[in-house]
């Protein structure tokens, strides 16, 4: 009689667990942006969380949790219940290269992918006050001045740190990084002439470039960026640069497939949305989605090409 009670249980409880998952979301969704508040993962959350509800059925919360260069959110993340509630605003730093060569508090294995919602590229930038105004003439002076070219960092072996470094190893120069913990007080060091240089992603930069505040350098994509149609790729200035930084939802890896998809679906239909869409453009974006399945494929192979890259530059 226990073996038939057992038995006839298992379908009981998978029904259960198959109707929470259909139920799911059935409470508001934290929406974690591990960076201080005006670079360019705060300015996207913003808009994300702005349009999210009709295409997830709950409010979508954009929390700022900034720390450790994006690993404190991550950590704490990587620590929480795999119920889908809390997302994780990642990108290749904080989960693909840190955890695989630093000490921190969570692994590249530790979150699934969900969706990525778009890539930009870096556009370096010299302040207003830069012994330069062009990629010849700062390579020089890094050249000439070993060291003493000081710029804008976000955080050690985050986007602009290693955007310089391959820079610096493209052109055997040095240069000195300043970290200031994101990309918003990295822009704002570079626009109080506290540092000569920055790169960052088009949406921080653009405005500034747009009202003639900082001079755009190059930028690290093989094409020009359509927002900036008068910035040359770094390509087509002789420094072979190419670096592009997604932004992208991830959860806890232990969430159930189900609400992965659920998730995935729902980021699908919202970056279709005419206001989100006008809101990216504002703001000098784009969108270049990738579903859960498509973006566990590109995770995988830029885990690897990250590490190699990394090894490459002697860091």
């Amino acid at each position: 009689m226990r073996v038939s009670q057992t038995l006839l249980s298992i379908p009981l409880l998978a029904l259960a667990s198959l109707s929470a998952w259909a139920e799911f979301p059935e409470q508001p969704i934290r929406f974690v942006t591990p960076y201080p508040p005006g670079g360019s993962h705060s300015l996207h959350a913003g808009i994300i969380t702005t349009v999210a509800e009709p295409y997830f059925g709950q409010p979508m919360i954009s929390v700022i949790r900034a720390g450790g260069g994006g690993a404190v959110a991550a950590a704490q993340i990587a620590q929480q219940p795999a119920d889908g509630y809390t997302i994780l605003f990642g990108d290749p730093t904080i989960n693909s290269l840190r955890p695989q060569i630093e000490e921190l508090g969570y692994s590249v294995d530790d979150f699934v992918p969900v969706a990525r919602i778009n890539y930009s590229p870096a556009v370096f930038v010299a302040g207003a006050n830069a012994p330069f105004n062009d990629l010849d003439a700062m390579v020089a002076y890094a050249g000439e001045n070993p060291g003493e070219l000081v710029y804008s960092s976000d955080n050690v072996n985050g986007f602009t740190f290693v955007a310089f470094k391959m820079l610096e190893q493209a052109t055997g120069t040095t240069m000195r990084g300043v970290e200031f913990g994101g990309g918003g007080p990295a822009m704002t060091q570079l626009l109080g002439g506290n540092t000569m240089a920055y790169a960052g992603a088009p949406s921080v930069v653009g405005e500034h470039i747009e009202a003639g505040t900082v001079t755009p350098i190059c930028v690290t994509d093989y094409d020009r960026w359509g927002a900036l149609p008068g910035v040359p790729t770094c390509q087509e200035l002789g420094v072979d640069i190419i670096w592009h930084f997604w932004r992208g939802a991830l959860v806890h890896r232990d969430t159930p497939p189900e609400i992965v998809q659920t998730l995935s679906d729902g980021f699908e239909q919202l970056v279709q949305d005419e206001g989100f869409l006008r809101l990216i453009g504002r703001i000098d974006s784009r969108v270049d989605f990738l579903d859960a399945a498509a973006f566990a494929e590109l995770l995988a192979r830029e885990q690897t090409d990250l590490k190699a890259m990394y090894d490459s530059l002697g860091e």
